[in-house]
């Protein structure tokens, strides 16, 4: 089970990732070689996990932490 998660969060990663590139390249970002493919992953990890960063962020600041 926790090889199908994986697969799944991998590839939506990657597709979130080659997405965001696209829009910041103007269209020609492939991401098809093992370099694209390892930068669309990390930009498509940061961005799917930046609102679970911003709400512990935030429940610190409101805690007076």
């Amino acid at each position: 089970m926790d090889f199908i998660f994986d697969i799944l969060i991998n590839l939506l990663a990657y597709r979130i990732g080659v997405y965001v590139l696209r829009l910041l390249s103007g269209g020609r970002f492939k991401g098809e070689s093992g370099f694209a493919w390892g930068l669309a992953l990390a930009i498509g990890c940061l961005v799917l996990f930046a609102p679970f960063v911003a709400l512990i962020a935030l429940l610190i600041h409101i805690s007076g932490g």
